[in-house]
């Protein structure tokens, strides 16, 4: 994980609400339809396993995450910021 500048994210998908593995199935898809180095930003809740998954899956598939921090407007939720690598 960087904390370099990076990119604007060319989507937020707010998962707060949505269950692992839906939430990484979903974030997969729309890292999918960017370009390679596209950037997408994703919050997940941060009081769940997914705050463990899906960071880890998406590095297991070949993503970077570039950001990975809590949410000032919501302290349970995480933000992620992922760079599309395969």
């Amino acid at each position: 994980m960087t904390t370099d500048t990076f990119e604007e994210p060319r989507d937020v998908l707010d998962f707060r609400t949505t269950k692992c593995p839906l939430n990484f199935v979903k974030t997969r898809l729309a890292l999918e339809k960017l370009p390679l180095g596209g950037v997408l930003e994703v919050w997940v809740n941060g009081d769940s396993e997914s705050a463990i998954n899906v960071p880890s899956s998406l590095q297991a598939e070949g993503h970077e995450i570039l950001l990975k921090e809590w949410l000032a407007e919501d302290p349970t939720a995480l933000r992620l910021v992922v760079k599309r690598l395969k």
